[in-house]
């Protein structure tokens, strides 16, 4: 190769070799330059990350706060420590008489729940003839039978010391509160003034002086310590004790129940609606509903509406015109539950009449007669002809489900309630 051409070949390389360069270094220029972007937006891509990241928390942070700030306005609750006590409520008389009551009830047999459904003479229970002091008999009769109350007549009442030991001791044998009851008017026919007298005597002319005279027997009978009078009479017939004039009866007769009510005593009106003069066999009355809204009903609702009769005794007659058959007034749950009770809105103890009359006996038994009365709505068996045949009849049927022990408790808290107010200082 010549000299020229060696010369030209030369520079052919190094433009060559300089165009390599100059591409490698525009290479390098624009590397650079990418990397340098690269670093640049990821520096501005980490700030502004960071920063939104900041601002997200500091809102839920914001939120959090707002939502717990809400939440406590909205569900604010005052608490009272647990160790300082609540003030009880304050129970009325009449509350404390229902709760006394029923845990009386709640604690008995049913044995002695029936028994204390039946108000018998003491011969009745004890099989003594004439019993003139409570002994071995009335301990093992009351032990046998709590029965809820004890009638006396006049042939039980020989003298003040005798009368006031028996009943003393009577209560204290008794298992519960017991009825301590005598028929007592005042009259020749009461059982303190037909055997030993002492109530101071008073004309009953108006409601004042029947008023007196009631808190007299009271006195006198309390002074004894019986507790349940079967008085005052509702008559206003020609044998009534005060005459026919139905307003002044009417004043009369609810003056001498609020007189023994107000004196401790319980008052047991009767004859609901109207007595007989015979009841040795079926007695009948034709009076209406309508005759007997339009005045002994009205004697009966001042009685009741003055709040002092603790309970009403039954008749034993038969009022076909109400009822509609000549079911006696004590077995009729049309005039015990219909007319007294719904009618009338009496609320208290309902006694039946004697169960020991012909207008009873010559037609059901003893069992018949007793469970008739509860179901009818009667609290109390009254003197029945057989009372161990009327308490097994009645324990026999609550037993089998012809009377429900509901039904029975029922009756037991009318009882107890009167039975209590003395000793919580309520009077019915």
């Amino acid at each position: 190769m010549g000299k020229l051409e060696e010369q030209d070949f030369d520079e052919k390389r190094l433009a060559r070799r300089q165009r390599r360069q100059r591409s490698q270094l525009i290479a390098y220029i624009i590397l650079v330059s990418m990397i340098v972007v690269v670093l640049l937006a990821g520096g501005l891509g980490v700030h502004y990350i960071k920063k939104a990241f900041r601002n997200m928390k500091a809102e839920k942070v914001a939120e959090q706060e707002a939502s717990l700030e809400n939440s406590q306005q909205e569900n604010v609750v005052i608490e009272t420590p647990s160790d300082v006590a609540m003030e009880p409520e304050e129970m009325s008389e009449s509350d404390v008489l229902d709760d006394a009551a029923d845990n009386l009830i709640a604690a008995l047999s049913l044995e002695d729940k029936v028994a204390g459904l039946f108000m018998v003479s003491p011969e009745q229970f004890t099989g003594v003839d004439t019993v003139v002091k409570a002994g071995s008999s009335t301990q093992e009769a009351l032990s046998r039978y709590a029965v809820g109350g004890i009638v006396y007549s006049a042939k039980n009442v020989k003298s003040t010391e005798q009368i006031s030991e028996m009943i003393q001791n009577t209560n204290s044998m008794s298992k519960y509160p017991i009825f301590t009851a005598i028929r007592e008017d005042g009259s020749s026919d009461g059982t303190i003034t037909a055997s030993i007298g002492g109530i101071e005597q008073v004309e009953v002319n108006n409601a004042d002086t029947a008023y007196t005279f009631a808190t007299n027997i009271a006195a006198t009978m309390f002074k004894y310590g019986f507790n349940f009078n079967i008085a005052p009479s509702v008559d206003i017939s020609e044998n009534g004790k005060y005459g026919t004039d139905a307003s002044a009866v009417k004043e009369i007769t609810a003056s001498l129940a609020m007189g023994l009510q107000d004196s401790g005593i319980t008052a047991c009106v009767y004859d609901f609606p109207v007595g007989a003069s015979d009841l040795s066999k079926l007695a009948t009355d034709d009076t209406s509903t309508e005759i007997f809204e339009s005045g002994i009903y009205d004697i009966y609702r001042s009685v009741f509406d003055s709040g002092r009769a603790g309970a009403v005794m039954m008749s034993d007659i038969s009022l076909p015109n109400v009822t509609g058959d000549n079911t006696p007034a004590s077995l009729s749950s049309k005039m015990i539950s219909d007319e007294l009770r719904g009618k009338l809105g009496f609320n208290g103890v309902v006694l039946t009449g004697p169960l020991n009359q012909g207008a009873i006996t010559e037609y059901y038994t003893s069992a018949e007669a007793a469970v008739n009365a509860i179901n009818a709505g009667a609290d109390i068996i009254y003197l029945p002809e057989n009372f161990e045949e009327a308490y097994n009849g009645v324990l026999e049927a609550v037993q089998n489900g012809v009377i429900s022990e509901e039904r029975i408790n029922e009756s037991l808290r009318r009882i107890y309630r009167i039975k209590y107010a003395d000793s919580i200082g309520e009077s019915n």
